[in-house]
């Protein structure tokens, strides 16, 4: 039996990764664990950058991926993240490399990338309201405008602006299932 894979995405804030990472689970009889797992547990109580809450969402975060590993082989699991392309983002995506690598399991990396003005559409989505989710057109104008997307070196960079999140799930599904050297 091989082992599933460990499919990370990433993409800016409002791209759709919850929506279509949870598509991609389901098309795999996989599971997600998308980044508000961490985000949301910390921010319910504390201050967002805080020391105690970054400490949390680290805590929150290794016994998550502690779980996972003990999920049987032929799981999947998909991951969610929005990293910038900043020093900083590399802890924050080495829990990832070492699922993997602890599970002997195939890493796919995607990206979202969508134009800004259907970022900011998205964002406004009602979907997102009343979470610790970025809801704020302004502060993704801001992020967009000073930040690069964390694109790892294998990742495949996936436009969704003109993509449903049932259509970038089915690109991604498709993807995987072609033969990869």
């Amino acid at each position: 039996m091989s082992v599933a894979p460990v499919i990370h995405i990433g993409g800016w804030p409002g791209a759709g990764k919850k929506a279509i990472g949870r598509r991609v689970a389901e098309c795999l009889g996989g599971r997600l664990i998308h980044n508000h797992l961490m985000l949301d547990a910390a921010r319910a109580l504390y201050a967002r950058d805080t020391p105690e809450s970054i400490a949390m969402r680290e805590e929150v975060r290794n016994l998550i991926l502690a779980h996972a590993r003990r999920l049987p082989d032929d799981v999947p699991i998909v991951l969610t993240d929005a990293l910038a392309d900043e020093p900083a983002a590399r802890p924050l995506f080495q829990p990832t490399l070492e699922l993997a690598r602890d599970r002997n399991a195939p890493l796919h990396l995607f990206v979202l990338d969508l134009s800004i003005d259907e970022n900011q559409r998205r964002l406004s989505d009602p979907s997102r309201a009343g979470g610790t989710k970025l809801t704020d057109g302004d502060v993704l104008k801001t992020i967009r405008s000073r930040e690069k997307l964390f694109t790892p070196a294998a990742a495949v960079v996936l436009d969704v602006t003109n993509l449903s999140a049932d259509s970038a799930a089915d690109k991604i599904c498709r993807h995987l299932e072609r033969p990869h050297a």
